[in-house]
């Protein structure tokens, strides 16, 4: 719709409720405007009838969406519709003929069935447990497929520049290289065999020193 319908639309609404303050600047005029403009005239004008006729209190942006939404939604199956359509493709087809199966079901069954595995489906002993599973998903999806319809063709676009922008790249972790062992060297230098026995006793002489001491400790704890 163009601003002069959505004018018009605005008026409707602030004669219905008087007393509200709803649309009362400019601002928030170019506001409502920018969040429903994409809506065509016609469907919005309808749209603001039904909840003027029916609620004491003035619309916000998502009720209008909403109500709009409603009208250009292709209806929806409910829960047991879904399932029933599913179990009668079952008992047609089962797991061998998917294709010809979901040619019956509607895209939103469709999607569901798919997404839960249609030959695991059919292979199941434990129906109880799939309509449960298919129930929260087909009905989680169904949710989110009327919130896409209620969006503002802008906000979904945008959302997803967001996403991208600010949802970090998974960094790839490479597998650390096992480097060969050297032997160490003291200080870099190789050491002549006549260093390497002083080296030695040295250390065996640290070493007798070391249980020396421990060995008057011993005796001293005892008394002797």
């Amino acid at each position: 719709m163009d601003k002069q319908q959505f004018a018009t639309l605005a008026i409707g609404i602030k004669s219905a409720y008087p007393a509200s303050k709803i649309l009362e600047d400019n601002a928030s005029m170019d506001f409502w405007y920018m969040m429903l403009r994409d809506i065509p005239y016609e469907i919005a004008e309808n749209a603001v009838m039904e909840h003027i006729s029916t609620n004491i209190y003035p619309p916000n942006i998502a009720e209008i969406r909403k109500l709009c939404a409603d009208r250009l939604k292709r209806p929806v199956l409910s829960f047991d519709e879904a399932w029933g359509t599913v179990q009668t493709a079952m008992s047609k087809y089962g797991s061998y003929n998917a294709e010809r199966a979901f040619a019956e079901m509607d895209d939103l069954t469709c999607s569901v069935v798919k997404n839960l595995g249609w030959t695991r489906m059919c292979q199941s002993e434990n129906p109880t447990a799939d309509r449960a599973n298919f129930r929260e998903a087909y009905e989680a999806k169904a949710k989110e497929a009327q919130n896409s319809l209620q969006m503002p063709a802008f906000v979904t676009a945008r959302k997803a520049q967001l996403q991208q922008q600010y949802i970090p790249e998974i960094e790839e972790k490479l597998t650390p290289k096992i480097e060969k062992r050297e032997e160490v060297r003291y200080q870099g230098i190789e050491l002549t065999d006549e260093q390497k026995k002083k080296r030695s006793r040295q250390l065996e002489e640290l070493r007798k020193g070391a249980w020396n001491g421990q060995e008057k400790a011993e005796r001293g704890n005892t008394g002797n």
